[in-house]
């Protein structure tokens, strides 16, 4: 049976499949801009009503209709009885419709799955083989970390680094471990691999630096968190592995089956960054892909 080659899964509700439009996937390797071309549109901003000190980040990896599923970390909407918004590259804002909290007992992978209602077309994320983000792989983190200023705007990130370690078990499913710099906020972002494509979920790291920003009365309230340690992702194949059983359809899955490319990740300043953004953020996907089989590390 022939299934395209980036797919889309459906969040739950029993509802079918559509064709829609994804980032194109080119043979080879991909600059630093060019994973931010498809990491800009497809991470988001996951706000709490209780305020910006509570945010995380998510990755859309699905569309029907005018409903797109979200992936993130579980601990990042721990209650369900909030108003949760999703806030996107296009800066709008769309309340969370639906929560499924995969994280079964506190060791468990701490993963969610979220839904939104936009009228607006929004890019989709590709995953691939977690498996193939060995020791030494290049990655890239997206994600809105929390403002270093007292009710600052939460800005776009976007952080290179390399896996440091693959641990075999580790508490709440954390077995990719890097070296990229990451800040609270960041939480349930993507980690792409050097194609573009989704390999984790981020959302645990080390805080061992604090940098304070003074704020212009010099109370110091500007303290925020800069993870400089290891940090750790959360592998998609383990998302894969447990969607079934947690009620998430999987027929209709976003993949690119291709092998990973030996290549290193580059740091891009802060005035890239920006600048990429600015760029990127309304972009959707380009081009149909063709219809290829599902790879069958991700057969069930």
């Amino acid at each position: 049976m022939q299934m395209n080659r980036f797919n889309h899964l459906v969040f739950l509700l029993g509802v079918a499949t559509t064709a829609t439009l994804v980032v194109s996937q080119p043979a080879h390797g991909k600059s630093a801009k060019e994973v931010a071309r498809i990491a800009v549109p497809t991470t988001v901003r996951i706000d709490n009503p209780l305020g910006n000190d509570y945010g995380g980040s998510g990755v859309i990896i699905a569309r029907n209709g005018n409903t797109y599923t979200v992936l993130t970390a579980a601990h990042v909407i721990q209650n369900p009885n909030l108003d949760y918004q999703i806030y996107t590259s296009k800066k709008k804002s769309y309340p969370v419709t639906s929560i499924k909290n995969l994280q079964a007992t506190p060791d468990a992978p701490d993963l969610a799955v979220i839904t939104f209602n936009s009228p607006d077309e929004q890019a989709i994320a590709p995953l691939t083989n977690s498996d193939e983000a060995s020791i030494g792989a290049g990655i890239y983190i997206s994600g809105y970390p929390l403002s270093s200023e007292v009710a600052g705007q939460r800005e776009y990130e976007f952080t290179a680094g390399q896996v440091s370690s693959r641990p075999d078990k580790r508490p709440q499913g954390y077995t990719i471990r890097y070296d990229a710099v990451t800040r609270r906020g960041m939480s349930g972002g993507p980690v792409f691999d050097v194609d573009g494509r989704v390999v984790g979920i981020h959302g645990q790291g080390d805080r061992d630096a604090v940098v304070k920003n003074e704020s212009a009365s010099g109370t110091g309230r500007g303290t925020t968190e800069i993870k400089t340690g290891f940090n750790a992702a959360i592998p998609i194949n383990t998302f894969m592995s447990i969607a079934s059983r947690n009620g998430i359809s999987t027929n209709g899955v976003t993949v690119d089956q291709t092998q990973a490319k030996d290549e290193v990740a580059v740091q891009p300043s802060r005035q890239e960054i920006k600048s990429w953004e600015k760029d990127f953020a309304k972009e959707v996907g380009l081009q149909l892909i063709r219809s290829l089989p599902i790879p069958s590390f991700f057969r069930f």
